[in-house]
């Protein structure tokens, strides 16, 4: 079922749900029961403010520097690969970093009309919830600069790439709520890049609990965040835990 938590508050509970950002339909296949946890809250967590930032800034954010090209970063088959892949012409791309054309590439493999946490923040939006953020969009930004490169594009780029492979058993694992599965995929990459694994999920995980603390304690809050930051002894459930609040896995009512 989904990756949700009760969390107890002093006052009244409050709500750990992992999302997944790409493959997963949230008004399709998000059951009706957890949007009702968001519902009798009062507050809606998610990591950044997605709309903060225009699409005329985010494109600027993912420039390369000048007199570099991403094309001139890739093998000739990947470049094309890419260019086939997104249907984008070469002038769009070449100057973009890494990251910014991985999430492109999820987007042709994956289609999400409208990624789970926007569903969650569009819902939140609709039924008059207060919003709040555990990080500005533009940190966000850079750690996927720092911690995607090149490589990753190629893994996802080819049909037997591991970037291709993993992304699929995270997805699989998600749809089976299962969290084993999702760490055994996560810790993997651990293992690869700890210095990628650092930046991507402990450090952060690290810098939202005393966020989390004051709208956890205080209650009928619904935290949604992706549940690649669940799993491990610097994950966000075992973090909470150590600073003292019960969580309880929800299971279908």
């Amino acid at each position: 079922g989904p990756l949700l938590w009760e969390v107890q508050g002093q006052r009244a509970p409050s709500y750990l749900f992992g999302t997944i950002h790409a493959g997963f339909e949230a008004d399709k296949e998000l059951p009706a029961w957890v949007w009702d946890k968001l519902g009798a809250c009062d507050t809606f967590v998610m990591e950044a403010d997605l709309g903060k930032v225009g699409l005329a800034e985010l494109t600027r954010m993912a420039a390369l520097p000048d007199g570099q090209s991403l094309a001139a970063m890739m093998e000739p088959g990947d470049w094309k690969e890419l260019l086939e892949l997104t249907g984008l012409p070469e002038s769009t791309l070449r100057g973009h970093q890494p990251w910014f054309a991985v999430s492109l590439v999820l987007q042709r493999l994956y289609p999400t009309p409208v990624p789970l946490d926007l569903a969650l923040l569009r819902r939140a939006g609709q039924l008059g919830k207060d919003v709040a953020y555990l990080e500005d969009v533009k940190l966000q930004v850079d750690v996927l600069a720092r911690t995607i490169t090149v490589q990753d594009l190629r893994e996802l780029l080819r049909p037997d790439g591991k970037g291709r492979r993993q992304t699929a058993a995270l997805l699989a694992a998600y749809r089976a709520g299962d969290l084993e599965r999702m760490a055994g995929v996560v810790h993997e990459e651990l293992a690869e890049n700890p210095k990628s694994y650092e930046l991507l999920y402990s450090s952060r995980n690290r810098d939202w609990i005393p966020k989390l603390k004051d709208h956890l304690a205080r209650g009928h809050a619904f935290v949604a965040v992706g549940a690649a930051h669940f799993p491990g002894n610097d994950g966000l459930i075992e973090l909470l835990r150590s600073e003292g609040f019960v969580l309880t896995r929800v299971v279908e009512p």
